[in-house]
């Protein structure tokens, strides 16, 4: 068992049992209203009772035109809030801590022909191609009021029912780290350019919910370490500056992540972002987190060794909810990396990873 990973952390305010942390994971539990099903209460209650040091939610949308899939669950209306109410209620039940993650999808917004007035993708700058081949329209001050406005709604509301923190997803090429990303970031105003413009919209989100949630309530961030392109080098010192400007701006914990997290996991990669975590690490004070390749005790101990303070994973979860059990006996995932876990096998096997049985009903299909 790695030195320290069962060792209480702290994060703001809020006291963890371990190290381990279940990093935001979609899951196939929503319906297509935004509500969580009772599969999701489940699975959350599993995870919990296993004494994972915490859970965060799957992405959750602030408005329903901030949606990114179809069975994407939402923290947008009051049946949405009370669906994660009762899994909250089950985590707490279980002993665990359980973080909404909130997010924006941008220019990865899902079917906006049917969210959003005139089917429009919003993105930091117009004109841009986004995944599904619409084009983006460049967002104004008005979207950007109403946008900071729904990140501090939904946090507040986060606090009122009792989550143990928020974390603000500036990652994965949602709105936020659109704004991060010099790649989807070519406005030539106050909000474009430099590390510090591009920079303003996500510190300007995060303000707000700190200055609504108060000082005592946990607040994260999930960033890219990385970005594609041209801007490889250059993103190397923003994230830096990012990294500094969050502390600077109140959040408790920064968890790193990265743009390419899917081809790394699929050629299974150790510790994907070790090193970029490595700089961040000389630059903040607060609580880092890092994801990506965390496999079993050799991994995890490399980031420990590193200073690091918690390791997430998403994946070996899925593989087991109980993870964080094997990790206690020094045994690796088994999981492998294939993604599947991410694509349709649900649908049509019935099944969340290749490691798990196929169930009855539908091996007989």
């Amino acid at each position: 068992m790695p030195s320290n990973l069962f060792s209480a952390g702290q994060i703001g305010t809020m006291t963890l049992p371990n190290r381990v942390i279940r990093s935001a994971t979609q899951d196939p539990f929503g319906h297509r209203d935004g509500t969580c099903a009772p599969e999701q209460v489940a699975l959350y209650r599993d995870i919990a009772a296993a004494g994972t040091g915490a859970i965060i939610t799957a992405y959750s949308y602030i408005s329903p035109e901030a949606r990114s899939t179809g069975i994407q669950v939402g923290f947008a209306t009051e049946e949405q809030r009370a669906s994660q109410k009762e899994v909250l209620d089950a985590v707490h039940e279980a002993g665990g801590r359980l973080i909404l993650q909130l997010m924006h999808a941008g220019m990865n917004v899902f079917m906006p022909e049917k969210h959003v007035a005139g089917g429009k993708l919003l993105a930091p700058t117009g004109g841009l191609k986004a995944p599904n081949d619409m084009e983006t329209t460049e967002i104004t001050a008005e979207d950007m009021a109403k946008i900071k406005a729904d990140f501090v709604d939904a946090a507040k509301a986060a606090k009122e029912l009792g989550f143990d923190g928020i974390q603000l997803h500036c990652a994965h090429g949602y709105l936020l780290s659109q704004f991060l990303d010099p790649n989807t970031n070519q406005r030539t105003d106050a909000y474009g350019g430099s590390a510090e413009n591009r920079f303003r919209f996500p510190g300007e989100c995060l303000t707000a919910i700190r200055e609504a949630v108060g000082k005592d309530y946990p607040v994260l961030i999930k960033v890219n370490t990385n970005c594609g392109g041209e801007y490889k080098a250059s993103y190397a010192e923003d994230i830096l500056y990012f990294c500094r400007q969050f502390e600077a701006l109140g959040a408790d914990a920064i968890e790193l992540s990265g743009y390419n997290w899917l081809g790394l996991g699929k050629k299974q990669v150790p510790t994907f972002y070790l090193e970029q975590a490595k700089a961040i690490r000389q630059e903040v004070k607060i609580p880092l987190i890092l994801v990506g390749g965390v496999r079993g005790p050799e991994t995890v101990q490399a980031i420990l060794d590193a200073g690091i303070e918690f390791v997430s994973a998403s994946r070996p979860f899925i593989c087991q909810p109980d993870f964080v059990k094997h990790l206690e006996q020094g045994e690796d995932s088994p999981c492998v990396g294939c993604t599947k876990c991410l694509g349709n096998i649900w649908a049509k096997e019935g099944r969340r990873c290749v490691k798990h049985p196929i169930p009855a009903e539908f091996a007989q299909e």
